[in-house]
């Protein structure tokens, strides 16, 4: 009876230790959201996320639930599910920028508690509160809960769906195996990215009904989490799936994915040593090498493992082991991570969570004093990261870099959010504001003067090209003004210089030829846009001088033009066309 007063206690307590530390993360971030992320700059995915969300909110306004429902499901590139979920939100809070944030914030606790259970069901609370002090200080959580990307969502619903298959007890558990394939449908649904991460979620399910008793039962229980996987996905991939395929393909494994190097290849020493540096570069140096020491030991102990117990013992012992899916999705997600070349806003994060578990697993088991010292290195690493995050104005708010031999510079600690980083890229600063106000307000005045030109010549029903890749002014900042304008978007199109090209033929043939790009349609543009000069302009640069040649020759005619606070000079021109009479 004692024994099971103290063990009721001890679940009490660390309910409200659980509990706490999920208050103290989540007004912490708030916080930080409400002092520096008010009335500031958003990016260029933050405006075009935001321009989604806001369609949905003015379709439902609009249309009620049935013009919802078509706005969410729409054909596109980009995921539904966080826009769909904000526009929601919208209907309590408003439509303002800043509380758009609740949703990656929301998620970004989700994943803290989805990734302190998981390691509860691998190695109990000796790995559970280890793995949660790693995980709710990474810096890239931080960074990405702060920011509406969908980054900190589609790892929360990857990492729930890792979760309930572990839950599931090798798929034993109908909840469980349920949920996990409504989970794993709603992965592509948050990030179209993930898809590349989803085999080794199938394929860790597949593998635990192989063996065991009950198989039979277990088999159908994974034929149908699968089956309501494929359904939840299919109600927007099965409109979406081709321009999904193409986008992933061009910009992950293509063309597009050229503008971000040339490393890739689960082969190539260069891919992982360029992974390497974008992990650095998102979960910087203390994280890092937890991940890294943590992961080589826990692949050294399932070696030696295989190596004493003989690879058919090890395989039939590794399969019904709950640790199996979450390092088989880790393996997975590593092979896909370093085949392609592309990067993107949190592109670690999908993994962040497993690859912590994993490592506090494998430090956890290396040795006895290790294991002992595990509880102070998750709090000396999880303090070094979350003191500059808590204030930018404290003295531990800036940057600290140092060289690595063989590596380069890296990141030790940055207390910056994405508004900072962004606003000081080109010329490379280490600001700890973002823009001031009144900066902010001039990039918000120059796409609201862009968006009026577009109602005032009558080009509502036409396509407005972009020939200017502006970090603060292009389609997405100019759709999020139409939005807030208007209440609906226009048809845009925007230059891409690798995909197009980049000389004055190549800037005449966008602006007169159909070219079948994920960029939109130039050719039936009655407005144009260009700037002047080339500095905060995405790589590679538009040449500026080369695209008002184009204009010039292909019918446009100067009609009016707008400073931006950078120093560059906006130029709106115009030509006739039928759909802007």
């Amino acid at each position: 009876m004692a024994v099971a007063i103290r063990s009721v206690r001890r679940i009490r307590t660390n309910t409200w230790m659980l509990l706490l530390a999920s208050v103290v993360w989540l007004a912490v971030n708030v916080r930080w959201v409400a002092i520096y992320r008010q009335h500031g700059i958003v990016d260029v995915d933050e405006a075009s996320y935001l321009s989604l969300a806001l369609n949905d909110h003015y379709a439902a306004v609009r249309d009620g639930f049935g013009g919802w429902v078509a706005a969410v499901w729409w054909p596109g590139i980009s995921a539904p599910l966080v826009p769909a979920l904000t526009s929601l939100q919208f209907f309590v809070t408003g439509t303002g920028p800043t509380v758009a944030l609740a949703v990656p914030l929301f998620a970004g606790l989700a994943t803290v508690l989805l990734t302190y259970g998981l390691a509860n069901r691998l190695g109990g609370r000796a790995l559970a509160w280890p793995a949660l002090l790693l995980i709710a200080t990474a810096p890239g959580v931080l960074l990405e809960a702060r920011a509406y990307h969908f980054g900190v969502p589609a790892m929360a619903v990857a990492m729930a769906a890792l979760y309930c298959l572990v839950r599931s007890e090798r798929l034993s558990s109908t909840g469980f195996s349920v949920a996990f394939g409504v989970f794993l449908g709603l992965m592509p649904l948050t990030r179209t990215m993930t898809i590349a991460f989803a085999p080794g979620l199938v394929l860790a399910a597949l593998l635990q009904v192989t063996v065991g008793p009950d198989r039979r039962r277990r088999l159908i229980h994974c034929a149908v989490a699968l089956a309501v996987a494929v359904g939840v996905a299919s109600t927007w991939l099965v409109s979406s799936g081709p321009v999904v395929f193409r986008y992933l393909t061009e910009f992950g494994y293509g063309q597009q994915s050229a503008e971000y190097g040339t490393a890739a290849g689960v082969f190539n020493p260069a891919a992982w040593l360029a992974r390497l540096h974008t992990v650095l570069a998102e979960q910087y140096l203390p994280h890092t090498l937890v991940l890294c020491v943590g992961l080589i030991s826990a692949s050294y102990l399932a070696l030696r493992r295989a190596r004493s117990d003989g690879t058919r013992s090890f395989l039939e012992l590794a399969v019904t082991s709950p640790a199996m899916p979450v390092m088989l999705v880790v393996a997975e997600g590593l092979a896909a991570f370093v085949s392609s070349r592309t990067n993107g806003n949190g592109y670690t994060l999908l993994l962040t969570p497993a690859m912590v578990v994993v490592a506090v697993w494998g430090l956890h088991r290396a040795h006895p004093r290790l294991r002992r010292a595990l509880p102070a290195v998750a709090a000396v690493v999880g303090l070094i990261a979350a003191v500059p995050a808590l204030d930018l104005r404290a003295p531990t708010g800036g940057v600290w870099t140092m060289d690595l031999p063989g590596v380069g510079r890296v990141k030790v600690t940055d207390g910056r959010g994405t508004a900072q980083i962004y606003a000081g890229l080109d010329p490379p600063t280490e600001a700890r504001e973002p823009v001031s106000a009144e900066t902010a307000r001039q990039w918000s005045a120059a796409s609201d003067w862009a968006a009026q030109q577009i109602v005032d010549n009558n080009a509502l029903g036409g396509t407005t090209a972009f020939g200017v890749r502006d970090r603060m002014f292009n389609t997405s900042t100019v759709q999020l003004a139409m939005l807030r304008k208007k209440g609906y978007g226009v048809a845009m199109a925007q230059i891409r210089p690798v995909e197009i090209g980049n000389t004055l033929a190549d800037h005449q043939r966008w602006l007169t030829r159909f070219q079948d790009s994920l960029s939109g349609d130039a050719s039936t543009a009655c407005l144009l846009f260009t700037a002047t000069g080339t500095v905060d302009e995405f790589p590679p640069p538009v040449d500026p001088a080369a695209m008002a040649r184009a204009a010039q020759a292909t019918g446009f005619t100067a009609r009016a033009s707008h400073p931006l606070p950078n120093g560059r000079v906006l130029t709106l021109w115009w030509r006739p066309r039928p759909e802007c009479a």
